[in-house]
């Protein structure tokens, strides 16, 4: 009887250390695949974007935006830049560079008159850097806009800051 109470409870008491070490690397896991997207930028961030005058770099006016870095090298974003009757959401491309947490990518958009018709596009291009938290980031760019016809009609600069959203 003794016998047969000690192997029950020594069973027990393996199991339990069983489901614990699973446990642990179960978490290990999630800590390391964390571990991993903090390094990248993909994921979803909140951003704050400052047009800025390209000569002098005085900021001209700020807004909200979001961006989503997808895996596989696509993005899409938007902004409150202005009405979204006057613009679609920004759809581009994205990749690292050579450093470790430098990123560049481009998008474009969709603009339009008041009206309703359409009135061309804007292209922006921008360089990341990705904080070392991996929770922040850093960019500089420019923008191009194009009229209907495909004609560059404006320039402009801007820099951004976007913080990962969860």
């Amino acid at each position: 009887m003794k016998n047969k109470f000690m192997q029950i409870a020594a069973g027990t008491i393996l199991g339990l250390l069983i489901l614990l070490a699973g446990t642990q690397i179960f978490v290990s896991g999630q800590e390391d695949e964390n571990a991993l997207r903090r390094r990248s930028i993909e994921g979803t961030w909140k951003t704050v974007v400052t047009q800025r005058n390209c000569q002098t770099g005085v900021p001209i006016r700020s807004f909200p935006g979001v961006l989503s870095f997808n895996q596989g090298g696509t993005l899409v974003g938007d902004s409150a830049v202005a009405s979204p009757a006057l613009k679609t959401a920004s759809y581009g491309t994205w990749q690292r560079q050579h450093g470790r947490r430098e990123y560049s990518f481009a998008f474009m958009l969709l603009l339009f008159n008041p009206d309703g018709t359409f009135a061309g596009t804007q292209e922006v291009t921008q360089t990341a850097t990705l904080e070392s938290n991996g929770d922040d980031f850093t960019t500089t760019g420019t923008l191009k806009v194009f009229d209907a016809n495909g004609n560059q009609i404006a320039t402009g600069c801007a820099t951004s800051t976007g913080t990962r959203f969860e």
